[in-house]
């Protein structure tokens, strides 16, 4: 019995060993976070870039508000305005599924926004904190030589260099790189990198332990300098607690920006005494106030995200501590406007719409207010 042997064709399998990448890395955060981080982040955007313009229109319409100190709080403005212009694009990318959906140039300048904005603001307000220590423990003539228009141009010019500086450098020289990220879904340094880590490490060095220092430094010096002064001016008022020598002790040793009022002389020396006492006792417990609380919101708002970026293990806690660092660019606006008399009564001014009444308006309002009757 011959068996007819035929040779058939077997179907052929294609066995695909390439895996979605998407499988393999999975995002470091579901959506529904995702869904909350973005939320978030737009809401800072609005707020951010709300407060800051009216922050800066508010030194653009009055010439009151154009003083070297100011100088850095607008700059602060700047740089927080400059950050929140990115938080859009943020959202849109941590809301993407795993791709960018569109041209790579948006994401990379939000990257670019985000990075040098944010350290523009740190080295901002390590500016504010020098400045305002050489305004109230120097001399007119020493803090006019510190402070002349040049070098004021100079030290806003360096609190730009310095962030660019540490974020362009890396990448430029073969460490690390900027772009979308679908690792955690953001416009930022892309992590996958092989020498992302170090591109990590080089921005926290670079962006947070100077300004910190700085500003610890700054405060505490300024704080030991008031207390050593208002002791010294009830110690004197005690000794001195007539009329005219008590006004004139008051005037020399009152620092700049820090006024002590005298009480009427019709009064008697002991009452006037003791509401000096009590008059110093608030003001020193205002300023230590205000001091301590600029402290704890920059430690607060800033260190748990450069933390997380020294720290390669905390990765996962990234986002959440960039969420908390946007924070800054919208609490800045209320820590150094909302208690200055003066910024105080030009916002107002421009929240209700009485431009009038702004003091000292600039050449331009002038010029539109003119226009108008």
């Amino acid at each position: 019995m011959a068996v007819a042997i035929t040779n058939e064709t077997l179907p052929i399998v294609e066995v695909n060993t390439t895996e979605d990448p998407t499988t393999t890395n999975p995002p470091l955060y579901s959506y529904q976070a995702r869904i909350g981080f973005g939320s978030c982040w737009l809401i800072i955007a609005i707020l951010g870039l709300v407060g800051n313009s009216l922050v800066i229109l508010s030194v653009i319409l009055s010439k009151k508000l154009r003083t070297v100190t100011n100088a850095f709080v607008v700059n602060l403005s700047v740089a927080d305005f400059w950050t929140s212009l990115s938080y859009p694009w943020e959202v849109v990318a941590v809301l993407s599924q795993g791709s960018w959906s569109f041209t790579e140039v948006p994401c990379v300048i939000a990257a670019v926004q985000l990075y040098t904005g944010l350290g523009a603001s740190l080295y901002s307000l390590a500016a504010i904190a020098l400045n305002r220590l050489m305004l109230i423990t120097q001399s007119p003539e020493t803090y006019g030589r510190w402070y002349s228009p040049g070098k004021v141009s100079i030290m806003i010019a360096l609190t730009w260099a310095i962030p660019s500086v540490v974020f362009f450098l890396p990448p430029i020289v073969g460490i690390g790189a900027f772009g979308y990220d679908p690792t955690d879904n953001t416009c930022s340094d892309k992590d996958a990198h092989p020498r992302g880590p170090e591109y990590n490490l080089a921005q926290s060095l670079g962006l947070y332990p100077i300004p910190m220092l700085i500003i610890i430094s700054a405060y505490t010096a300024l704080y030991i300098h008031l207390r050593r002064h208002f002791k010294k001016q009830k110690q004197r008022r005690a000794e001195y607690s007539g009329p005219s020598q008590s006004s004139g002790t008051a005037a020399a040793e009152s620092p700049p920006s820090f006024s002590v009022v005298t009480e009427s002389s019709a009064m008697p020396s002991s009452d006037r005494a003791r509401r000096n006492r009590r008059k110093i006792s608030r003001q020193q417990l205002a300023i230590t106030k205000n001091l301590f609380m600029v402290f704890c919101v920059f430690f607060l708002l800033v260190s748990p995200y450069f933390i997380s970026l020294a720290i390669p293990t905390s990765r996962p806690f990234a986002l959440y501590g960039l969420t908390i660092s946007m924070l800054n660019s919208c609490v800045n606006p209320i820590i150094y406007t909302a208690n200055h008399p003066h910024f105080k009564g030009v916002l107002r001014s421009i929240l209700c719409c009485r431009y009038s009444q702004i003091p000292e308006p600039s050449d331009w309002l002038k010029s539109v207010l003119s226009r108008r009757q």
